[in-house]
């Protein structure tokens, strides 16, 4: 019996296999157990892509930029697609992608729905930041938007912000609310 290398192995899949395991589980589950599983596979995930992100730099020592030229380059070379940071508000900044992997155009969902994403991105800027960060999709190319956006930040304030959404306010007037 041969012995098992003790080194990760990245495993390349079409986006199309991400979105049928979404319907999959959403089908067995339910949408919101899907998503929450998605979720959580994603932050699992997180830990391979954090080691695999400071096998080659030191993350804490990357000015800013750098540090978000490097998170983009990433996830452009493992497939994932573009992402762009922007600061949206004090302590919240949002993550933005018009080619996201797993968003699913053809879905046509109701909410945004790359859960496994948001998983994933909390996960590794909380490693980064060395606290936890919350994330939350404001807009998805699975319900029809023209990218996908995830704001990132306390989760107190990704709470309030969620609650003015729930409310009917847009992202930007909910980010106004905040102090």
């Amino acid at each position: 019996m041969s012995e098992m290398s003790s080194h990760p192995r990245d495993l390349l899949l079409p986006a199309a296999s991400l979105h049928a395991l979404g319907r999959a589980l959403e089908a067995e589950l339910g949408a919101d157990p899907a998503a929450r599983a998605l979720q959580n596979a994603g932050h699992a995930a997180g830990d391979a892509i954090f080691a695999a992100l400071v096998a080659q730099d030191d993350l804490a020592d990357l000015p800013e930029s750098e540090f978000w030229q490097r998170l983009d380059a990433f996830f452009q070379e493992h497939g994932w697609g573009h992402l762009h940071f922007e600061a949206a508000h004090a302590g919240i900044g949002t993550l933005e992608s018009s080619d996201w992997a797993e968003a699913d155009p053809d879905a046509m969902q109701i909410r945004p729905s790359c859960h496994m994403t948001s998983g994933l991105i909390a996960n590794l800027l909380g490693r980064v930041a060395g606290e936890e960060v919350g994330v939350l999709e404001v807009e998805c190319r699975s319900r029809g938007d023209l990218r996908c956006r995830f704001l990132f930040g306390g989760a107190p304030a990704l709470q309030r912000v969620w609650l003015a959404l729930d409310e009917g306010k847009s992202v930007e007037e909910a980010l106004g609310q905040l102090t």
